[in-house]
């Protein structure tokens, strides 16, 4: 069973009856990602956490159940690595920002993409809450807003995750010029101007119009 995120979060103040806690929620936190950077999800493990930190794996279900709520713990820990600037009232311009760090956290921290679903803790709250005022200018709805936000979200883990894989956008069409065989449309595209003729694309270009490709969906029935 895993705590709600306000059941696993407030315990680090009331842990479960027994000696005085050794630790906090954070220092268990911290010793997950340390794990989990070196040699991703699979390096944490109650005891190997238990190991980290020099006590009994027993000792720690006095704050968590299992492994689920460590993997909580973690992506809520990482969450609060990003910096918020004030808005500036400009949906782009604000959700930009917030995208280049998610960006950012997901390449610090590869095994995101991996920890899927988890309970919420009060950063990652933060997060959505960011998110949320960034895109308040379009006056979407409610469930609008939420799907947007989880949109940008996705590409900014799918791109670091592509971008750990060794993906280089510079590679894409690299050199291609007009294809011999049956590929009409490539043949078509690259007949008058081969791709190495329009200079190298870069990931942070590609990265870009990805969340601009997004945001033009997003927007699209409010007009902006």
């Amino acid at each position: 069973m895993t705590h709600t995120g306000s059941s696993l979060w407030s315990r680090g103040g009331a842990p479960r009856p027994g000696p005085r806690p050794a630790y906090t929620l954070d220092q268990l936190a911290d010793a997950c990602v340390r794990r989990a950077d070196a040699g991703g999800l699979r390096a944490v493990s109650m005891r190997g956490v238990a190991d980290e930190l020099g006590t009994a794996a027993a000792s720690l279900y006095r704050y968590v159940d299992g492994k689920d709520d460590l993997i909580a713990l973690m992506v809520d820990r990482v969450a609060g690595e990003y910096d918020y600037p004030a808005t500036t009232g400009d949906v782009r311009t604000d959700v930009l920002a917030l995208a280049e760090q998610s960006r950012a956290l997901h390449r610090r921290h590869p095994w995101l993409a991996q920890a899927g679903p988890t309970a919420m803790g009060p950063n990652s709250v933060r997060y959505l809450d960011r998110m949320a005022g960034a895109l308040a200018p379009a006056g979407l709805a409610a469930g609008a807003t939420m799907m947007g936000i989880a949109l940008l979200s996705g590409w900014g883990a799918t791109f670091a995750a592509q971008e750990a894989a060794g993906l280089s956008a510079a590679q894409l069409g690299a050199g291609l010029t007009a294809p011999p065989g049956d590929f009409p449309h490539l043949a078509a595209l690259f007949a008058t101007e081969p791709a190495s003729a329009q200079g190298p694309i870069t990931n942070d270009e590609v990265f870009v119009a990805g969340v601009d490709a997004l945001l033009f969906g997003i927007l699209a029935d409010t007009g902006r």
